[in-house]
Parts: C-alpha cells; sequence; structure tokens
C-alpha cells in the first residue's frame, strides 16, 4: 500500500483543523505547499448525478492526493499542480475534500454544495488505487437482474456510471438506484487483470490450446523438442496462474438512504489478482422495515 493509504481519522483531522483558498494559486514548488479547489464552488446548485473536482496544487512535482468525498476517502492522481476528477453526487448537501502531502508537509481543502436532483436511494461506490487495471462492477438486484458493463440499466432503474480511469481513484465505478426494493443486493466484481498482460494476449483459452496442440503433438510424436514445448507451455499456464503484478486491492462502500437520518453504510474490501475471475465482494440485506421506516418520513 502506498504511503498516501493514511487512516481516515487522519485525514477526516486534517480537514476539520482548517482550509487554506487563496484567491490565486501560482505554481511554486519552494512555497509552503497549497492546494486550491477551482470547482465546484460552493453553494452553487447542480444538477446530474456527477460532478467534475478541480484542484490547483502549487507544487507541480508531486503526483497523488487524497479525495474524500461522501465520507470515502480515495487516491487520485496529480498532473502538473492540477487535479480533475468526476465524484458521483448525492441531492442535497456534498462536501468533498483534498489533502496533499509532501514529506512531513501537508495542505487541506474543503468545499461544501448543494444539488438538486431527483433522490438516490442506494448508491454503491467501487474503487481501486491501480492506473491500468480494467476492473467491472456487477450489480444483482433482488429480482434477479444484473446491471453490469453490458446491461447498464435494469428495469427497477438500476443504473451503471463507468468512470476512465482519472475517475473516483485511479479506477472506478458507480451504481446509482432512485428506488431499492426490499430485498438482497450482491456485489461482485470482474477482473481483467492489468493492461500489460492484456497486451500480450495471454487469455486462459489461448493457453489451454497451446498446452492441448503440444501434448497431441507429442502423443503423435515422442521426441525431445515435442517434450519440452510440452513442459514450456505448462510453464506459461502456471505463470498466469499466478498474481497478475502487483495485486490490487478493491473497496466498495454502499450507501442507503445518504444525507438523512436513516443513513446506513457497508464498507468491503478484497484482492483481486487472476484475470477472468468473477469475485463476490459482499452483499446486503434490505428488509420492508427499514424502507417503511425511511419512506415515512418524506
Amino acid at each position: 500500500m502506498s504511503r498516501w493509504a493514511a487512516s481516515r481519522r487522519g485525514f477526516h483531522q486534517c480537514l476539520l483543523a482548517g482550509v487554506f483558498a487563496p484567491a490565486t494559486l501560482r505554481a511554486d514548488p519552494l512555497a509552503p505547499l497549497r492546494v486550491e479547489i477551482e470547482a465546484p464552488d460552493r453553494g452553487v446548485v447542480h444538477e446530474g448525478a456527477v460532478v467534475e473536482v478541480v484542484a490547483r496544487v502549487n507544487d507541480p512535482a508531486l503526483t497523488e492526493a487524497l479525495l474524500s468525498v461522501h465520507g470515502v476517502v480515495y487516491e487520485v492522481p496529480v498532473r502538473d499542480g492540477r487535479l480533475q476528477q468526476n465524484i458521483v453526487v448525492l441531492p442535497g448537501q456534498n462536501r468533498v475534500g483534498v489533502v496533499v502531502r509532501r514529506g512531513a508537509e501537508r495542505a487541506q481543502a474543503s468545499s461544501t454544495f448543494f444539488v438538486q436532483r431527483e433522490g438516490v436511494e442506494l448508491m454503491v461506490l467501487v474503487g481501486w488505487s491501480s492506473r491500468r487495471e480494467i476492473i467491472d462492477l456487477w450489480v444483482r438486484e433482488p429480482n434477479g437482474e444484473t446491471c453490469k458493463w453490458d446491461h447498464r440499466s435494469t428495469e427497477e432503474g438500476g443504473t451503471l456510471l463507468d468512470f476512465s480511469a482519472d475517475a473516483i481513484g485511479f479506477g472506478s465505478q458507480g451504481y446509482l438506484a432512485p428506488t431499492v426494493q426490499p430485498g438482497r443486493y450482491r456485489l461482485k466484481i470482474h477482473y481483467w487483470s492489468d493492461e500489460a498482460r492484456r497486451e500480450e494476449g495471454q487469455s486462459i483459452e489461448t493457453l489451454l490450446g497451446a498446452l492441448n496442440d503440444a501434448e497431441a503433438a507429442l502423443r503423435a510424436h515422442s521426441s525431445a523438442p515435442h517434450r519440452e514445448a510440452v513442459e514450456a507451455a505448462r510453464r506459461a499456464l502456471e505463470r498466469w496462474a499466478e498474481p497478475a503484478g502487483v495485486q490490487t486491492p478493491v473497496h466498495a462502500d454502499v450507501l442507503l438512504f445518504a444525507n438523512t437520518p436513516f443513513e446506513r453504510r457497508w464498507h468491503f474490501e478484497l484482492i483481486a489478482q487472476r484475470t477472468g475471475q468473477l469475485q463476490s465482494l459482499g452483499e446486503i440485506e434490505i428488509s420492508e422495515a427499514m424502507l417503511r421506516e425511511a419512506r415515512a418520513v418524506r
């Protein structure tokens, strides 16, 4: 885990310590470290599920920052002193915070803004800190329908938001449901491994096919070269089964009835490491009683 994976407690204490937001922020790596959130503006009413966060850092050498939204912290890239990220927003008050560090030096800024849009009862945010991983979120709704990359909208209104690698975190996806149904929501991720391995074309089907061909050739004509070909195919298959590069920690935060007195949260984590692997991330159970209680005050 990188030096940026600091505790959430320390991050929020940092935000509460104060906010520095100068009118103009110029790149100056020798000056005291500073960060300024340029967008969204405080108090501005926004519409839509996604808002862009833009921040400036006065040290262009910094490459990473921490972004906090809805109480969830993500590592995000900084390029040439500029942070530019898409975030999922909720109806009502939203708060974002940015923290940057340079050795023992730390600077922070935050912005609170109001969003006027249709309600969202359930939000799922999945993130990972690798820039070159391909990971897909699957959400199976209580009625059995699954919202995923090739089926992004469900009959119940669930929607998959697919961001670029520069969205929340180095990679992320989101799921929104304006109205939830009682029952169990199951979360899974489909891991496609790192981009470098994909470029090599090393799929499990290709490797198994190569092994089958080598074994068939050995059966047809036993010889040292054919035995060596079989061993080489087996070694390639064993390498594929190993973790694909650095293991990728994946985390998901689930918010039900966020920004209300009935808000509930869940947090799930796992390690993704094998191409083509579909892993269970977690599940939540929503009861009729929970829905009646939250909806009765509307």
